[in-house]
């Protein structure tokens, strides 16, 4: 039998995750905000796998009891009460948890957009928000883990009713009128907790609306980024074929021109003349030697 649920430490505050990042920079900053978040929904759900465990166990002591004694049956209500206020906290589990994971992605976005080059401003600006809603993410965080832990307490006292009553002991100290109506008083614990739930599922609803029109913006502006420069990489490419085609390969053994499509793209290469300029040269030569010879004729006659 688990007598405690694990405590919650609290997100960290605005001016902690501003030391953070005077130390480790930006990465650190959403690296300690991400952490914090993941390490929240870890306790969060562990507490609920605790109860669940716990609940488990005390219907299976239960089970085999006599329906025919008055504190089995009295026994039998409260575990079920209390098996179907555990699912109530199962569902607000889940809500709190994809909440958190909202906080984390919203966390992320803002990175994204750092690292995209928004202005400096409109990221402190962000970081600030999301650093203050700590402070109430903490408050209901807080108030959820004191609720479950106040669950696994109830669960464990009829954990160990249901033991007493199994050994065949004598119970005169459990007023089961007393207990349903403690328990039911629970319920406004977890409207409480419900409430705090929405107002913070709104923010973080408005949050990621916005951040997600910066991010196409983002998106946007480099696809504008992209295009201009395989524009440029065109036009690069159409100039580089004018300029190879005025040029007589004819006469260039051993050089190559590249052939392009119409939108400048590379598809293929030729290799110039067959020897052309080697045999300009030998025409040349063979023809300062007639000269020369011819020179030569014409002084030895003479």
């Amino acid at each position: 039998m688990t007598t405690n649920a694990t405590n919650f430490t609290g997100l960290p505050s605005l001016e902690a995750l501003w030391q953070v990042q005077q130390q480790q920079g930006s990465d650190g900053f959403y690296g300690v905000y991400g952490e914090a978040t993941d390490t929240a929904q870890t306790v969060i759900q562990g507490n609920l796998d605790l109860l669940t465990a716990q609940i488990n166990q005390l219907k299976e002591l239960v089970e085999p009891f006599d329906d025919a004694d008055t504190l089995v049956n009295q026994l039998r209500e409260r575990v079920t009460f209390l098996d179907k206020t555990l699912g109530e906290i199962s569902n607000t589990t889940r809500i709190v948890n994809s909440t958190l994971g909202a906080y984390g992605d919203a966390s992320k976005m803002v990175q994204t957009l750092e690292k995209g080059g928004f202005a400096q401003d409109y990221i402190v600006h962000r970081k600030e928000e999301l650093g203050l809603q700590n402070k109430e993410l903490n408050t209901l965080l807080i108030e959820f883990s004191r609720y479950a832990q106040t669950l696994l307490d109830a669960l464990n006292n009829e954990t160990k009713t249901a033991q007493r009553l199994q050994a065949e002991e004598a119970i005169t100290d459990v007023n089961h009128s007393v207990l349903m109506a403690l328990y039911q008083s629970w319920l406004e614990r977890s409207f409480a907790v419900n409430k705090l739930l929405e107002a913070r599922l709104v923010f973080i609803s408005g949050l990621l609306e916005s951040l997600r029109k910066d991010l196409t913006s983002l998106q946007v502006h480099k696809m504008e980024q992209d295009v201009q420069e395989r524009a440029r990489q065109v036009a690069a490419r159409r100039y580089k074929a004018k300029v190879e085609d005025v040029t007589d390969y004819d006469d260039l053994e051993g050089q190559y021109r590249h052939r392009y499509d119409e939108e400048g793209n590379l598809i293929g290469i030729e290799e110039g003349g067959q020897g052309g300029n080697r045999r300009g040269w030998q025409v040349v030569i063979v023809s300062a030697i007639i000269v020369a010879a011819i020179i030569a004729y014409f002084v030895l006659k003479g």
